[in-house]
């Protein structure tokens, strides 16, 4: 299955995610990143797949502006009818390649970069990262977060369908020393939280 057909296939299904790994909101990667947003913060949610976390922090944090940015147009399909259904003002869904984006330099508070470096061959995910790091303000905050396996044995068979289905870059990303991966983009890891099945990585760059 190329990636084209793949995404459309996901499109529908991509919300579960929240629905079995991320439901217990009090260690969810969802709450971890939207305690990382600041009034008036400009937001960038990359790779924004059906603009989950883009609608829920553009709810929580009115004062905000949040871009959503994806290639796929089956996932801003769904994207779009969520946030017509949602009445929210303070978000805009942009077709976009997020190795090639249309912002101008230096122009973003937060950048989220949810599940989405895992999937990508090494070339690709550091084109991502570096123009992430491109278009953020001096003194912004790119937020990462990526899946986390748990030591928990019930947790271990729940997160069993992710080890299966992920793409071939997943297992190698996973264990990847993320201080010294980030270093490389002149990025340093200023926070690392663990959640369910997922950890939160807030960078920022190097002075």
């Amino acid at each position: 299955m190329n990636s084209k057909m793949f995404y459309k296939a996901l499109a529908g299904l991509y919300d579960m995610l929240d629905v079995i790994y991320f439901r217990v909101e009090a260690n969810s990667p969802r709450k971890s990143v939207l305690e990382k947003i600041k009034k008036r913060d400009k937001v960038l949610d990359l790779c924004t797949g059906t603009a989950t976390n883009a609608l829920s922090i553009a709810k929580k944090r009115p004062d905000t502006k949040v871009a959503g940015i994806d290639l796929s147009k089956d996932m801003l399909r769904v994207a779009k009818d969520k946030l017509r259904q949602s009445g929210l003002k303070n978000v805009r869904l942009y077709q976009m390649d997020a190795i090639d984006m249309k912002f101008k330099t230096g122009c973003f508070d937060k950048i989220l970069i949810s599940l989405v470096l895992h999937e990508m061959e090494e070339e690709l995910a550091a084109k991502i990262v570096m123009e992430a790091k491109r278009v953020l303000k001096d003194d912004g905050e790119i937020i990462i977060t990526e899946w986390e396996p748990s030591n928990q044995l019930s947790k271990r068979i729940l997160f069993m369908p992710i080890h299966l289905l992920e793409p071939k870059p997943y297992k190698k990303f996973i264990r990847k020393d993320l201080y010294s991966y980030f270093r490389q983009f002149g990025l340093e890891i200023v926070s690392y939280e663990h959640c369910d099945y997922s950890k939160v990585v807030v960078l920022k760059k190097k002075p």
